[in-house]
């Protein structure tokens, strides 16, 4: 069947930052996660138990790029 193929591979696990487009591996199973290159955090879910897909930014840490100072 084609899917085992899919599923197989040497990027199994792996995601690419939305923001800096740097390939990572989270933890199995993470809900969360950094990319290590621009720090950004993101949600990640696990549609297969090998396939990890990076669901949004965790928004309590996005920088916003607004001054709070004033």
């Amino acid at each position: 069947m084609k899917t085992n193929k899919i599923l197989e591979g040497p990027r199994d696990g792996e995601v690419r930052c939305l923001t800096c487009f740097a390939r990572f591996r989270p933890a199995s199973g993470a809900e969360r996660c950094a990319c290590p290159n621009c720090g950004i955090e993101w949600r990640i879910s696990w549609p297969y138990p090998k396939t990890a897909k990076i669901r949004g930014p965790v928004w309590d840490n996005y920088p916003t790029g607004l001054d709070q100072s004033i």
